[in-house]
């Protein structure tokens, strides 16, 4: 039996994204391998890099978590989401530190 991390690898994910409370308007797509996550479009648009998940299986349905680092910039996405079949939904943050205040936001994802 592989390691639980493992049991995601090879599943990507069409998505929309949104920020929360407001339709997901923007397509991605969440890709695991190797014991990475990346969403593509964060990747694309802002330089976050892939980054080591962690998950937790219970029953039916497998837990994901991943802090997805920006390489231009002191800021981080962090991502929770749960998979249950071939359909993925949750939420991140994305929190951007400066030197003297850090800025946080809410979105959501389905796909």
């Amino acid at each position: 039996m592989p390691p639980s991390r493992m049991v995601l690898d090879g599943k990507t994910f069409q998505s929309r994204l949104g920020p929360k409370g407001e339709p997901a308007d923007i397509d991605d797509r969440l890709v695991f391998r190797d014991g990475l996550f990346v969403s593509e479009e964060c990747e694309r648009r802002c330089g976050y890099a892939p980054a080591k998940y962690w998950v937790r299986v219970e029953g039916e349905r497998i837990q994901m978590m991943a802090e997805a680092p920006c390489l231009n910039a002191d800021a981080v996405i962090v991502w929770r989401g749960t998979v249950t079949g071939d359909e993925i939904e949750g939420t991140y943050t994305w929190v951007n530190k400066r030197w003297y205040w850090t800025f946080e936001k809410e979105f959501w994802f389905k796909g």
